[in-house]
């Protein structure tokens, strides 16, 4: 009896100690796949938030606050026209986040309103925040003038459809989606995308189903995009073939770049 009981009791401990590990193998594995990929685009978004550029420009860029002294009475926001009167190209981007002002500006004696000047970050940001930053701010912005023109309107069909309402800024990262795979809604430019689009005709499925036939018959695929919260749309029956051909030019071209 002596001899039966210690073994027992380490198989006890054994099996108590196997199922620790697999559970907590599992909830690392479940914390880890459900990180949404971190593109440069998304880890600008979190290098503005920290250098404060929200609180001037607005919520994800969009909008900034009243400024007198400024053109048009407030800080310009990142998107549409009303960037490119501010910088021309991605370089100038770059000198307004590290010098406050692109020298082109400076050297015609515009640098910045005199209310609210641009902040000068040089010495407070490493290259690849700057990197990241300028990407973030290319996607809000919709990029400077080497967007293919199908791609261009590709764009900006996405923008009237609500697309970037989910899918972030340029489609380059959404949200929390609660109830799906990964527990948000995939950006366009990320790794994650080659997991749920293999090639054009999925994506085609994508944009007129709301899911790709692939997923949609898998079982353990299925469960989780009937199951989240966000919903793709079906867009089948608002979209004409040479849009879709559009919209998927545009996500070929930021994929690309």
């Amino acid at each position: 009896m002596n001899r039966v009981i210690p073994s027992r009791r380490a198989f006890w401990v054994l099996t108590a100690l196997f199922i620790l590990v697999c559970v907590t193998g599992a909830a690392w594995a479940n914390r880890f796949l459900r990180q949404p990929a971190l593109t440069p685009a998304i880890r600008g978004e979190a290098v503005a938030r920290k250098l404060g550029c929200f609180a001037c420009h607005g919520a994800e860029g969009q909008g900034g606050i009243a400024d007198p002294g400024a053109r048009g009475g407030k800080v310009p926001g990142w998107g549409g026209p009303t960037v490119s009167s501010y910088a021309k190209n991605e370089q100038e981007i770059r000198e307004w986040i590290l010098d406050g002002a692109p020298r082109r500006l400076k050297e015609a004696g515009a640098a910045h309103p005199p209310f609210i000047p641009m902040p000068a970050y040089r010495g407070r940001l490493d290259d690849r925040e700057l990197s990241d930053l300028v990407a973030y701010f290319t996607a809000v912005s919709g990029g400077f003038g080497d967007v293919p023109e199908a791609a261009y309107e590709g764009r900006a069909i996405a923008a009237r459809l609500g697309c970037f309402g989910c899918h972030g800024p340029s489609g380059a990262g959404g949200g929390p989606n609660p109830g799906s795979f990964k527990g948000h809604i995939p950006a366009w430019d990320g790794e994650e995308f080659l997991e749920l689009v293999r090639d054009d005709a999925e994506l085609r499925e994508w944009i007129l189903d709301g899911h790709a036939k692939r997923l949609w018959d898998n079982p353990a695929a299925r469960h989780f995009l009937e199951g989240q919260v966000v919903q793709m749309p079906a867009y089948r029956p608002h979209l004409k073939e040479d849009e879709v051909g559009k919209l998927v030019a545009y996500i070929r071209w930021l994929r690309k770049k």
